[in-house]
């Protein structure tokens, strides 16, 4: 016979393996950290293209008032971009080292689960003697 408090171990894991794991949604958050870090990355390529061309075209002279200030803005906005996409590009190397660790975690929870039914085995054989 199976001692209860082993089978109440068997039980509580074979719960636990069977919700989905707990990875999915930190995953789910990881791509979509990736995915908003190309789309920033792209706008920031878009904006500095821009920028550049505009500081090429437009004579010095014509560089005062409305249009000075708007070059400006535009070079801020530019960086202020590209700081969100390299704080992003932090946030998703942090998400992922996290999925990385409960990947391990559900791996070991796995083994352990195998390592209590198999032994949950061993002990129904050994009851017979």
């Amino acid at each position: 016979m199976v001692p209860a408090s082993a089978s109440n171990r068997v039980a509580a894991v074979s719960d636990l393996s069977s919700s989905p794991p707990a990875s999915a949604p930190i995953e789910q958050a990881l791509a979509q950290t990736q995915e908003t870090q190309d789309k920033l990355s792209s706008g920031v390529n878009e904006l500095a293209v821009t920028n550049a061309v505009l500081q090429q075209e437009v004579p010095v002279e014509a560089l005062t008032g409305d249009l000075a200030l708007a070059l400006e803005k535009n070079e801020a906005l530019e960086a202020k971009v590209q700081e969100c996409v390299d704080d992003l590009g932090d946030v998703g190397k942090v998400l992922a080292a996290e999925v990385a660790r409960r990947k391990r975690l559900e791996q070991k929870l796995a083994d352990a689960k195998a390592e209590l039914s198999a032994g949950n085995g061993n002990l129904d054989g050994d009851a017979g003697n």
